[in-house]
């Protein structure tokens, strides 16, 4: 146990390290790119929102979240996409307000509690975290695509492919492992002798034959799936971009001065950095603000200010109330289980069998 404390003790430091960088980057941002803002002109514009314009966003916020669901949905088979929103609203719920892998353990309870082995349960999940990180460095190239088809231009090729190379080497490294036993137990063997380093009971041999059984879970609907569940990612930050889009245009932003084509395609290029805390607050909105300034003029700067408050209250808030009723429906049992048990395929139903 003695030999552990010092890397334990390391992980809280480090985090504390990288919140107090994010913030001075944060904070860098706010002063570069909002530091002379007409605050009071942004809440005259944050005024002109009316009810049923939020009742369109609220809309909108509900098909983005089901798509963002749908890979669950795809992966554990039989769970529907109902259950497979209940879990991934109420999951988020708790990565806000919990420490990880709180919700890790939420989605897994959650899974159980509707007949799903513990195995296939952890297999869909993983592979629904595959297909969002690979969709997230992925998306600079639809906003590429986008400048191509109607301009013939290519934006930030550097930037584009850096991060076209992160998503190829998720998706191969993913791929790879669902492929062969071989592989994945070298996986799961590196893994564990990573893990032993911090819990000298770990056995990287146990890891590396649990990894196999994992294999087995994750490979029968992995590659077949794969393709319709990327493509839905891509439509949930096309629906989030769309967003952006209507919330510009409720507050005041003209087309004229800042055109929805450039608003699809600067959400797309920066989409990866959503990577940071809560969706890359304020790293991706000072970003943003900046290529809708350049666009329209320092006389859109206030309005389009607003019309981010707008976006950030709706997809960040939103989704929290929303987990919070899913929470509740859940623990009253008002889901119900799944209808066919049998459609899982054969595997250990707890999680002592599945290691």
């Amino acid at each position: 146990m003695t030999d552990s404390l010092p890397a334990r003790s390391r992980g809280p430091v480090g985090r504390r390290l990288l919140t107090v960088a994010l913030c001075v980057v944060v904070i860098w941002l706010a002063l570069r790119f909002v530091g002379d803002i007409d605050w009071g002109a942004v809440r005259s514009s944050l005024g002109k929102l009316s009810w049923k314009e939020l009742g369109v966003l609220a809309g909108l916020l509900v098909v983005r979240n089901t798509l963002n669901a749908l890979p669950l949905a795809l992966f554990i088979p039989g769970i529907g996409m109902v259950r497979a929103l209940v879990n991934d609203l109420a999951a988020h719920l708790l990565a806000v307000v919990a420490p990880p892998p709180g919700d890790l353990v939420l989605r897994l309870k959650m899974f159980a509690s509707w007949g799903v082995p513990h195995a296939v349960a952890l297999a869909g999940t993983v592979a629904n975290m595959v297909a969002f990180y690979t969709v997230r460095f992925a998306v600079p190239i639809v906003g590429t695509m986008l400048l191509v088809a109607t301009r013939w231009e290519v934006g930030p090729i550097g930037s584009v492919l850096l991060s076209s190379l992160v998503a190829v080497t998720i998706l191969v490294l993913a791929l790879a492992a669902v492929r062969h036993d071989s592989t994945a137990a070298r996986v799961g063997e590196a893994a564990g002798r990573v893990a032993a380093r911090v819990r000298r009971s770990t056995d990287p041999e146990e890891w590396g034959r649990w990894a196999v059984t994992f294999r087995h879970h994750a490979a029968s609907g992995f590659r077949s799936h794969l393709a319709v569940s990327m493509l839905g990612l891509v439509a949930m930050v096309l629906v989030d971009a769309s967003i952006v889009v209507l919330a510009l245009r409720f507050v005041g932003v003209e087309a004229a001065s800042v055109p929805a084509l450039d608003v699809y395609v600067t959400f797309c290029l920066v989409y990866p950095f959503t990577l940071f805390p809560f969706m890359g607050l304020g790293i991706v909105d000072g970003l943003l603000l900046a290529e809708f300034v350049d666009l329209g003029g320092e006389g859109v700067e206030a309005a389009a200010v607003a019309g981010l408050v707008v976006w950030r209250t709706v997809t960040l808030g939103g989704p929290i109330v929303l987990g919070a009723f899913m929470l509740v429906a859940w623990r009253l049992g008002l889901v119900p289980p799944r209808a066919e048990r049998s459609a899982v395929a054969d595997g250990p139903h707890d999680g002592r069998s599945s290691t």
